[in-house]
C-alpha cells in the first residue's frame, strides 16, 4: 500500500537522511543568544498580558526569609556557591548566562513562602543538596505581565494585583495559590525588565 500524502515528507527525511526543521520558540527582544531562557511558545496577547506555553524546564531553588535585598544577596550567594560546587564535582563549567532570576511566592498556611530560583541549563543534571532544591517545572501555560521598574516585592504584588484584576475581567481561570516574579537584569540595577506570571488552570 502506497505511504499517504502527509507521510511523504517524513518518510524521504528518513530515506534521504535530510533533518526535519527543530520546533521553533519564541524569543523576548531582551533574552536573545547568548542568553540561555526558558522555551516557550506564545499563544495570545494583548495590551495587558500574555499567554504563553513554556515547556518543560529544570531549576536550582532555594527558600528565603523575603525579599529584601539583603535576604535576596544570601539566597542568590547560595545559588551561586551550589552552582560552583556542582561544577567542580562534576569536573564541567555549567553556563551562568541563564536568565531570569525568578522568585516564586506561594501562599501556604503560614503565610507567603519565597523562593529565588536560576535556570538549570538544558543538557546538565544536578542533584538538590543542603538549602538548594533542584526542580522540575512542567510544561505549563502562563500569563505574563511585563513592565519596567524595581524587582521589589511591592512592585511585584502590585503588577499580580492588576494581573488578577484583567485575568478576572477578561474570565480568566487561574491558579491564585502561587505567582512568579522574574528579572532580567543583573540585581541592583535601575528600571530593570521584570515579568509577572501567573499559571494558567
Amino acid at each position: 500500500m502506497a505511504p499517504s500524502l502527509p507521510a511523504l515528507p517524513l518518510l524521504l527525511a528518513l530515506v534521504l537522511g535530510v533533518a526535519l526543521p527543530a520546533q521553533a520558540y519564541d524569543q523576548l527582544d531582551y533574552c536573545q543568544p547568548p542568553r540561555i531562557c526558558p522555551q516557550f511558545t506564545r499563544i495570545s496577547t494583548n495590551q495587558k498580558y500574555e499567554e504563553r506555553l513554556y515547556e518543560s524546564s529544570v531549576w536550582m531553588c532555594t527558600v528565603g526569609d523575603g525579599t529584601d535585598s539583603f535576604t535576596v544577596s544570601k539566597a542568590s550567594l547560595r545559588l551561586m556557591d551550589f552552582r560552583n560546587q556542582q561544577s567542580w564535582i562534576q569536573a564541567v563549567k555549567i553556563e551562568e548566562n541563564t536568565w531570569p532570576s525568578m522568585v516564586q511566592v506561594k501562599n501556604g498556611e503560614k503565610g507567603q513562602e519565597f523562593s529565588l530560583c536560576w535556570l538549570v541549563p538544558p543538557g546538565v543534571t544536578l542533584s538538590s543538596s543542603g538549602q538548594v532544591m533542584v526542580v522540575t517545572f512542567p510544561k505549563v501555560s502562563m500569563f505574563v505581565r511585563s513592565f519596567v521598574g524595581m524587582p521589589t516585592l511591592v512592585d511585584a504584588q502590585q503588577n499580580m494585583e492588576k494581573l488578577i484584576q484583567d485575568l478576572v475581567a477578561d474570565g480568566q481561570s487561574f491558579d491564585r495559590t502561587v505567582y512568579y516574579g522574574a528579572s532580567y537584569d543583573s540585581f541592583g540595577s535601575f528600571d530593570q525588565r521584570i515579568e509577572i506570571f501567573v499559571p494558567k488552570v
